[in-house]
């Protein structure tokens, strides 16, 4: 049974009359009565301004998120970029909204958004590794120094960029072992996309001694690179003499092949070029050394 001191206690006012229990009568309960209900009917109303904020509030944001992602999906942001900007622009509105409800239930939201602001000050201090992560992740997609599909040199490995999350970005290499990178240290470091250009630059340096025809071995190594099915021979092929060095020639080569068949031309020219040496007589040296004994007559 509740006690008459616990409805005082709820729903006096400063304007509520003050009742003794011993005076409880009809017309004092009467008067007890006539003194709640404007609270209460307050408290009713704002249940049902509430509620009605809540419905109409959810229509609208789920018409603004439609617009936004429409509008998204016509410019040339990345798929990653677009789904965190809507999943961010969601969560902002529904605690806009929310906060809207509260006061408008008479709650006091000051107090609440002092916790809150302390409460995510503690977790982004003990998470800043993380949100170093997700910064590093939204510049990679915002900005594109790669892209999915790109093949990529980094500190950590080469290799096919296969997804580039928030956090972490995975890339395949062509032994096929997953590298997961997180995005703050590579947003943070020297990255080589191969891919970003059509073509590249098929370069091979070789050796040979002093005793070998140079002439011959620069034809040999021309006859390579046009026999390449890659290489763009409408764009030339360079054949030089680089340097001189200790214990041979220094022979520099370079053509064009597509990005896509560069390891694959690289193999076989390198092999290639080996083989025409062999049979053309051209000498690769190899490091080597002379001693000479002399002997002490005794």
């Amino acid at each position: 049974m509740i006690s008459y001191g616990l409805i005082r206690a709820l729903t006096e006012t400063p304007e509520t009359p003050t009742i003794d229990p011993s005076d409880l009568t009809p017309g004092a309960l009467q008067q007890l009565l006539q003194s709640i209900t404007p609270s209460l009917t307050k408290l009713v109303f704002n249940i049902v301004i509430s509620i009605i904020i809540f419905f109409i509030g959810k229509k609208l944001i789920g018409f603004i998120l439609k617009l936004l992602d429409k509008f998204l999906a016509k410019t040339s942001i990345d798929v990653g970029v677009s789904k965190f900007l809507v999943s961010a622009a969601r969560t902002c509105m529904y605690a806009i909204l929310i906060f809207m409800i509260v006061g408008q239930l008479g709650v006091n939201t000051a107090s609440i958004v002092t916790v809150m602001g302390a409460a995510g000050l503690a977790i982004s201090m003990s998470l800043q590794g993380s949100l170093a992560n997700v910064a590093g992740g939204i510049l990679i997609l915002l900005m594109k120094p790669f892209r999915v599909g790109d093949y990529v040199m980094t500190s950590f490995g080469d290799g096919t960029v296969q997804a580039i999350g928030l956090v972490y970005t995975t890339i395949t290499t062509v032994d096929n072992r997953v590298l997961t990178i997180p995005n703050g240290t590579l947003a943070n470091s020297a990255v080589t996309d191969a891919s970003m250009m059509p073509e590249r630059r098929l370069d091979i340096s070789v050796g040979i001694s002093y005793d070998s025809d140079i002439r011959k071995a620069k034809e040999i190594m021309e006859e390579v690179y046009r026999s390449c099915p890659a290489v763009i021979v409408d764009k030339g092929i360079n054949v030089h003499v680089s340097s001189l060095g200790d214990s041979a020639v220094v022979i520099e080569a370079f053509g064009w092949v597509p990005g896509s068949e560069f390891l694959s031309s690289k193999w076989y020219v390198t092999e290639e070029v080996k083989l025409r040496f062999d049979e053309g007589g051209i000498k690769i040296p190899f490091p080597q050394m002379d001693v000479h004994l002399d002997t002490v007559p005794k």
